[in-house]
């Protein structure tokens, strides 16, 4: 199993978590990033599964192998919208604290590590398209086929390169400059608009509408009240 998924996930969990530490500049709530990119995700990954494994299916007809491909193609499409997105608010918030001329490292850093990294994973993506918008039919009674296959399937030094080589480097690149290292444990830890004050928000529960009890709270939130309090440490 490729870990371009979970990476891609994990990037989706640190950018929200960028996001709560300079909330006021968030172009979407933090709490949505994940389960925004994360549902998107799921479709795209349901789709990818279901086109390869009717694309893989050597016993099937041509017909199948090719609706298969369609609809990976389609994933990958939706996929490299979907990280298309992602840069655009990471890039409208970056602007953002850069014209507050809010430069703290907790920010920069994690922030260029994640451009990095879906750079890698976009790159993978596209290594993909151009894989199966060539010829990925194969015919179990007629080796001579495989000769016509795309050269990206015939030769595995494409696959170590834009895949495997990529995704080692994305898995590296967040061991050295993991944002643990950056960023508060605590979510509710933000940072004050001078760019130097960390505040922390204190939260508490007030409650849920009835309507939760009706859908068993799957639909309304706890509603939450905060607080700012100045946290101890400073930048």
């Amino acid at each position: 199993m490729s870990h371009s998924p979970l990476l891609e996930l994990a990037n989706y969990h640190v950018l929200g978590r960028i996001l709560y530490y300079v909330p006021y500049f968030a172009p979407l709530p933090p709490g949505r990033v994940l389960s925004t990119f994360g549902g998107l995700m799921i479709v795209v990954e349901t789709l990818n599964s279901l086109g390869v494994a009717l694309s893989t299916n050597r016993s099937s007809k041509n017909d199948v192998q090719g609706l298969g491909s369609q609809i990976t193609i389609a994933a990958l499409a939706i996929q490299l919208g979907v990280i298309i997105i992602f840069f655009i608010l990471a890039a409208i918030f970056h602007r953002r604290c850069a014209k507050a001329n809010i430069r703290a490292r907790t920010i920069s850093t994690p922030l260029t590590t994640l451009y990095i990294s879906m750079a890698l994973i976009l790159i993978r993506c596209i290594y993909r398209l151009v894989e199966h918008f060539g010829n990925t039919t194969v015919i179990v009674s007629d080796p001579e086929s495989l000769m016509a296959l795309s050269p990206i399937l015939r030769y595995e030094w494409y696959f170590y390169i834009f895949e495997a080589s990529l995704m080692l480097v994305n898995s590296i690149i967040w061991n050295l400059w993991n944002p643990g290292r950056y960023l508060p444990i605590n979510r509710h830890v933000y940072l004050a608009r001078d760019g130097k004050t960390e505040l922390e928000a204190k939260v508490q529960k007030a409650g849920r509408p009835l309507l939760a009890l009706l859908t068993l709270g799957m639909f309304f939130r706890e509603k939450q009240e905060y607080r700012s309090e100045e946290h101890t440490s400073e930048l």
